[in-house]
């Protein structure tokens, strides 16, 4: 974003929460939200003087402008459905096939505990299979989550 708009994203936050910022506190807002496009840096100021009593951290509105942009990443409850759903329609022997009909992060954790696992366990151990995969699920969605607040650029967002 130019360096005019941030400004006048600044301003609305200043006067939203009775906030004077100076020259050096201004560098250092820019240089730290500088790269994200003027329409998320708006979206965000503007939701949380919505919501938010006190004046937001630059790290509160990195972390709005990330959430809005992973909220088509489906909840790890109901990607354990799908995982469960491709291990019935493709079973054990089908496994490239049941990886390549979920999405990419399913797919990823469903590697990493393994797909033969999840399809060979009994009710018993399919809990301890859930219970991991939807902590290893979270764990990712977090770190995408900090990816998007660390490197977003002109609004490239996930690639990779």
């Amino acid at each position: 974003m130019s360096k005019e708009d941030f400004l006048k994203g600044m301003k609305i936050l200043g006067t939203a929460y009775g906030k004077e910022f100076d020259e050096d506190q201004i560098e250092v807002w820019y240089e730290m939200l500088g790269q994200y496009p003027i329409e998320d840096f708006k979206q965000a100021i503007k939701e949380l003087i919505k919501t938010e009593e006190r004046m937001p951290s630059i790290a509160t509105i990195t972390k709005h402008i990330a959430k809005k942009h992973l909220k088509d990443v489906p909840d790890a409850e109901s990607e354990w459905s799908s995982v469960i759903a491709s291990v019935h329609r493709f079973g054990s022997y089908r496994e490239e096939e049941a990886l390549n009909s979920l999405n990419e992060y399913t797919a990823k954790i469903v590697r990493l505990i393994g797909y033969y696992r999840i399809c060979m366990a009994t009710p018993e151990e399919q809990v301890w299979n859930k219970k991991e995969f939807i902590s290893e699920y979270n764990s990712l969605v977090d770190k995408l989550e900090e990816h998007l607040r660390l490197d977003i650029k002109d609004g490239n967002y996930l690639n990779g």
